[in-house]
């Protein structure tokens, strides 16, 4: 009977002994066989009807297949104490030094997923010494580089953000690929729609004409992405400072010139794009009214009809031919706006390259 005994337990303490690597699969030596545990865990014991109480059952409407519907009483799910061990959960938080280390190896695509982790890692990509990083890995001395991006001859901490992410469109592989596979798909002027029109410009080259329409995206005043502060100093350091941010530039390649009324203040309502008369250029329709609601009843305000199209291309604050000014501080923080220039001396010129 001893006997007995010493075998059951030397037969349990080999199943419950650790894992070796002998227990594998690919094993050279065949070990023992791990049995599946025997152990039973007793069903929890439902209570009856009578015995639950009110505020734990839910009338819930079954209809049954013949169409007749009945109210069945079905016990509610407990969602709090789920919710608790969420909260509750132990997690780990890394030193700030830690994610700035990693910052070194993130890759100019992967900026907004790093900066989605937490808190810390956002704050990294606000800072300075972040985008000054990516221009000199990315940027810094490329032949392709124009020469008002290089932070070497011009640098301000007002923008640069802004500076960085427009010259990698100009070096970085993925973003000129991803630049060129746009251009040659759709341009998509209906993603325009809803946008106010702020500004209208026109330019002649060689042998056609370009018609250039910035739209700007609107906010409820409570989420305008003007700054808030009132120090001097401390917009000078904003590195993530964008005036270009929700714009784009509509830019219609015509063969003939077509007048444009004045649109600045109204919003682009419709925007339809057919094949014009003779089948060889498209025709293209703009129509703009002073209110935001779109609708097929109401009918444009002002129809804007561009015939013999060569081109529509629709650019983004980060394209290379997006048309930029020079980043400047807010109206608040200069003498006036009358000392500001409107435009530059040479914004007008274009390459036969850009048509």
């Amino acid at each position: 009977m001893p006997k007995k005994k010493e075998k059951t337990l030397k037969k349990f303490n080999q199943q419950v002994a650790d894992f070796t690597i002998n227990d594998s699969a690919n094993a050279s030596k065949c070990g023992n066989k791990i049995k599946k545990s025997t152990l039973t865990v007793p069903a929890p014991t439902e209570l009856a009807w009578d015995q639950i109480a009110d505020d734990d059952l839910d009338i819930v409407e079954e209809i049954d297949d013949d169409g007749t519907k009945t109210f069945v009483y079905k016990k509610k799910r407990n969602h709090s104490k789920t919710e608790q061990d969420i909260e509750n959960r132990p997690g780990v938080v890394y030193p700030e030094i830690v994610w700035y280390l990693i910052a070194r190896f993130v890759r100019p695509e992967d900026v907004g997923r790093f900066a989605a982790i937490n808190k810390s890692t956002y704050a990294i990509t606000k800072r300075e010494s972040f985008w000054t990083s990516l221009y000199r890995d990315f940027c810094e001395g490329h032949p392709k580089l124009p020469t008002r991006l290089r932070l070497e001859n011009s640098y301000k901490v007002y923008g640069l953000r802004q500076r960085v992410i427009r010259s990698l469109y100009h070096t970085y592989d993925v973003f000129v690929k991803r630049v060129a596979h746009e251009a040659a798909q759709d341009s998509r002027p209906h993603s325009l729609v809803k946008r106010r029109c702020v500004n209208v410009w026109f330019c002649k080259g060689p042998l056609l004409w370009s018609i250039f329409f910035k739209f700007k995206r609107q906010y409820p005043h409570s989420r305008l992405h003007s700054s808030t502060t009132d120090d001097f100093v401390e917009e000078l350091g904003r590195v993530d400072a964008n005036p270009e941010e929700e714009s784009k530039v509509l830019q219609v390649t015509c063969q003939s010139f077509y007048e444009v009324p004045p649109l600045m203040g109204m919003i682009l309502t419709s925007v339809s794009v057919v094949l014009s008369q003779g089948f060889r250029h498209h025709r293209m329709h703009l129509g703009f009214n002073t209110g935001c609601h779109v609708s097929r009843d109401i009918l444009p305000e002002c129809t804007v009809v561009l015939d013999t199209v060569v081109n529509i291309v629709v650019m983004d604050w980060w394209h290379p031919k997006y048309p930029h000014f020079d980043n400047r501080l807010p109206s608040k923080f200069t003498e006036s706006d009358e000392s500001l220039p409107v435009l530059k001396n040479d914004f007008f010129t274009t390459h036969e390259e850009d048509l």
